[in-house]
């Protein structure tokens, strides 16, 4: 009998150490604070639910959760210390030696972090520290792998950082921990657009056993899909033609007027025989095409050339013609979208050495929440009304919320360190007035703003061409934003196409249907 209870005890550890060891560390959320019943409820114990329905007895899920720990090694808790590398959970996890590390540490770093961009701490010690503390489990397992929260969990009015920036510029850092460690990243604030304001209710920042499943549920997904994220741009890209000195790639990115395709003006007589013409040169040059909706290229020819991008077409032929290069174009376009959805939340969320914002007002957009239509900073009124109209709608719900833009189109670019040569922007009919009835303009600084940070976000520290178009002609009031675009381009050595003063555009049409004469304006404002 002893014999048989010794064998039971041999199969049943041999069965536990061919299981998967999923180590949950992190501070509250992780922890279950507040929860009725955190054995059940917190998202690990959710999360080993869902794992054990998908396949049953391959994984064990263990809390490491500790409340109130951060990253920062010298951060204090009243009289503690607050780094997580210094709790007991720290050192049991490391004996557990999990295959499996999921961390969602830095929220309680806010406070703190803040001190790295105004000389409280070095510049980096963010990402030092954390990649210390995960260098300790790949030493207690070689072949741990990691998935970090790299947008954490939302904070909603009433909590102490609701309106700091900090949070939001910290998503650059943890994303590039991310990267060094080849964690996959989880978002954190996308699962709860819907629901933040109920899920998060009791203390403004701890979530209810529904929040804990919506988390759960998402980290479920990204053990499943680890690689699902990542739709590569580059070589492995579905047909991505290279990169050899006989290509040139230029970003086309903005709303309507950039995403409209020739189809879209072909319809009268004149119409047709114009994009005929124009179309047909695509069998003289090289122009390839990619698309940030599905990301996959495509060589252009005069059928497939009407589906989108007028202006960045005819820009393209003509530029193919000028170098004699082929011409790719990356298009990352979407009618009505504003400014906020090109731009990350750390570019929104910039500080200068003061600490001190530097946009200032789209801080309070990007730090209030992400739908348009509640955020009363808000400015296009335009937006926020049309937002609930498409919300419904699967394609244009992408479109609209801030960041997202960037989220699915330009981050990608900036991810895989594409070459990109060149921008033209072809976006501000939704940044430049209220949008209804009265149309008054939009604040100046605000204006300024967008256009400024629109550089920053595209170019970067880039040495490269950014054509801007000028708003042309219409029955609007768009004076104001048109000399914010031509101060922006000259605080920022960018390229101003004064559409305008060219007499383009159409008084009662904000599309203008001859996108033609607005590439050769583009492509000679380049060449000067």
């Amino acid at each position: 009998m002893r014999r048989f209870l010794f064998l039971l005890g041999v199969v049943a550890a041999l069965a536990a150490s061919a299981k998967t060891k999923v180590a949950c560390i992190g501070d509250s959320i992780t922890y279950g604070f507040g929860l009725a019943n955190r054995e059940t409820e917190s998202y690990p114990a959710q999360l080993q639910k869902l794992l054990d329905a998908q396949a049953p007895g391959e994984y064990e899920v263990r809390n490491f959760g500790n409340s109130g720990r951060g990253i920062y090694l010298d951060s204090m808790r009243g009289k503690e210390k607050r780094g997580y590398k210094w709790m007991k959970e720290h050192q049991d996890a490391l004996a557990f030696k999990p295959d499996i590390v999921i961390c969602n540490l830095g929220i309680n770093d806010s406070g703190e972090y803040i001190r790295e961009y105004s000389g409280g701490r070095t510049r980096g010690q963010f990402v030092k520290e954390y990649m210390a503390l995960l260098a300790d489990y790949k030493r207690a397992n070689r072949e741990t792998r990691f998935f970090i929260w790299t947008k954490l969990s939302p904070l909603i009015a009433g909590q102490r950082f609701y309106r700091s920036p900090e949070p939001f510029l910290m998503q650059a850092d943890l994303e590039e921990v991310a990267r060094r460690c080849k964690a996959t990243g989880i978002d954190m604030q996308e699962p709860f657009r819907d629901t933040m304001d109920t899920v998060f209710a009791r203390d403004k920042i701890h979530p209810n056993a529904d929040g804990a499943k919506t988390i759960a549920a998402a980290t479920f997904a990204a053990l499943m899909n680890p690689d699902d994220h990542r739709k590569p741009l580059g070589p492995d890209g579905p047909g991505f033609p290279g990169k050899p000195k006989t290509h040139e790639y230029w970003l086309c990115a903005g709303q309507s007027n950039m995403q409209q395709g020739w189809g879209f003006y072909n319809r009268t007589p004149e119409e047709k025989a114009r994009v005929k013409a124009e179309l047909a040169q695509l069998k003289d040059v090289k122009v390839d095409f990619w698309d940030f909706n599905d990301g996959r290229w495509k060589e252009l020819t005069p059928e497939n050339g009407l589906e989108k991008c007028a202006i960045g077409v005819s820009f393209a032929i003509r530029r193919a013609k000028a170098t004699g290069k082929r011409i790719g174009l990356l298009y990352v376009a979407a009618g009505g979208a504003p400014t906020e959805a090109f731009l990350s939340e750390q570019v929104m969320c910039k500080v200068g050495p003061d600490g001190k914002p530097v946009y200032p007002n789209l801080c309070k957009i990007a730090t209030n929440r992400h739908q348009i239509h509640a955020n009363d900073d808000f400015p296009c009124a335009w937006c926020r009304r049309e937002f609930p109209r498409r919300k419904g709608k699967a394609v244009e719900a992408a479109w609209w919320p801030v960041s997202l833009m960037y989220d699915r189109g330009i981050k990608r670019l900036e991810r895989d360190q594409f070459p990109v040569d060149g921008i033209l922007w072809y976006q501000g009919e939704s940044n430049a007035t209220r949008n209804i009835a009265p149309d008054v303009p939009l604040a100046d600084d605000y204006m300024l703003e967008t256009n400024l940070a629109i550089i920053d976000q595209l170019r970067g520290e880039k040495k490269i061409p950014f054509v801007m178009m000028g708003l042309p002609k219409l029955n609007r009031r768009w004076e104001p934003y048109r000399a914010a675009q031509k101060k922006a381009c000259e605080e920022k050595g960018a390229i101003f196409v004064d559409t305008f003063a060219a007499g383009l555009g159409d008084p009662n049409d904000v599309h203008p249907r001859n996108k033609i004469p607005f590439a050769e304006l583009a492509i000679k404002a380049l060449e000067k």
